[in-house]
This record gives C-alpha cells, structure tokens and sequence, in this order.
C-alpha cells in the first residue's frame, strides 16, 4: 500500500508517500527500484510533524477525520445530484471520494450523430479536463478530474484509460479526499467553490453549443 502523504498525515506538504506490506520481500524490490535522487524534505517535514503532535496528537486528528466523513460524503452527494450526476461508491475507500461528470458536457449535437461512441468521448475529453482546470484556477487543489478514454504513450507503451483506475472505466470522474487534518469549515468552502465552478463551467459549455 502507497499512503499519500498529503491526504494521511497532517500539514505535510505534497510530494512524498509511505510504502508498507506484509511482504518484506516486495519492500525491497521497491527500495531496489528507487533511484535515490528524490529531495528528503518530504521526509524531514513528516518526522517533524510527527514529533510535534505526539502519538496522542495524530490519533486525535485521525478522530476529528472520521467524525467528518459522514458530512463530507453528504455534502459531495449534495452537490453531485444537484448537476445530475451521482457519488461514486468504493466502500473500501474511506479518504478520496468520486463523482462522475458524464452530464458536464452537452450530449451529443445533430451533427455530431455520426461519431461513433469513442469518438465522441475523446471530442469531449478536452472539455472535461478543462473543468480540472477552472477548479485549480478558483484555488481548489488536490481534486483530479479524470476523462474519459484517455490513451497515451510513453516511451513506446500505451496506456489505455490513463489516469483512471481502469482502462475502460465507464464515466469521466472527479475525486476529492476527506483528508487527515481537514475541518468542516473547509469543507463547506470547498464545496461552496465547486458548486459554484460546476455552475460556471456548465453555463460555458451552453453558449459553446450555442455558437
């Protein structure tokens, strides 16, 4: 298992990860792999932020998370049917959350009717990533939206679906995490800024048919 730094431990900047298994066996092949040129400052700021909040400290925030995940998964829910689209279940995930975005875009137009199905997923595929956009732009971070049959290659490997959690995943998405260290006040900010960049983008998008 990889723990994002970020979404597992408090005030921890981005950019490092912890790595455990059962398996010592595979936490060394890891270690073989890693080429050792990456910044410690990840590192050094965990054992910090670690030191300083105590086991007490950390068990406290892992509390004040857990007792959050109910408003969080509602708020998203809220927010998600309000635009005609629906939360994404994945019990065994109780930190990031996903919604799909399928209705984001305008379906298909008159003349659009002649593509088939992937065509017109990649066509709109630009689109969605553009939402991504507008979200960063509105200083919402650590959301990842992900379109729709997305292939791309690299160093002569294809990855089909690439950036989604499978390769023929059957909607566009978004996920956000309940993150460690979060407080409902952000919460409630964080879905007010996204309610409103769905609203935007999607009045967007209808005067981009309309022309």
């Amino acid at each position: 298992l990889m723990h994002a730094h970020i979404c597992n431990f408090s005030k921890i900047i981005a950019g490092g990860a912890v790595v455990v298994s059962p398996n010592e066996s595979i936490i060394a092949n890891v270690g073989k792999v890693y080429s050792g040129r990456a910044s410690s400052s990840p590192i050094v700021d965990l054992f910090i932020t670690l030191l300083s909040m105590g086991l007490n400290g950390y068990k406290s925030l892992l509390e004040k998370r857990q007792s959050l995940l109910k408003h969080f998964t509602t708020r998203l829910s809220e927010v998600a049917q309000k635009h005609d689209e629906k939360l994404i279940s994945c019990p065994s995930n109780t930190i990031s959350y996903g919604i799909t975005l399928d209705h984001m875009v305008p379906p298909k137009e008159e003349e659009q009717q002649s593509q088939d199905e992937m065509e017109y997923i990649q066509h709109i595929s630009k689109d969605i990533s553009y939402f991504g956009a507008m979200l960063f732009n509105r200083c919402v971070s650590g959301t990842r939206v992900v379109p729709r049959g997305q292939d791309k290659t690299m160093s002569g490997q294809t990855f089909v679906g690439f950036g989604s959690s499978h390769h023929s995943y059957p909607f566009a998405y978004m996920t956000a995490a309940c993150a460690i260290g979060v407080t409902k006040e952000e919460i409630d900010e964080f879905f007010k800024r996204l309610d409103k960049t769905m609203k935007e983008f999607k009045t967007k998008q209808a005067k981009k048919a309309k022309k």
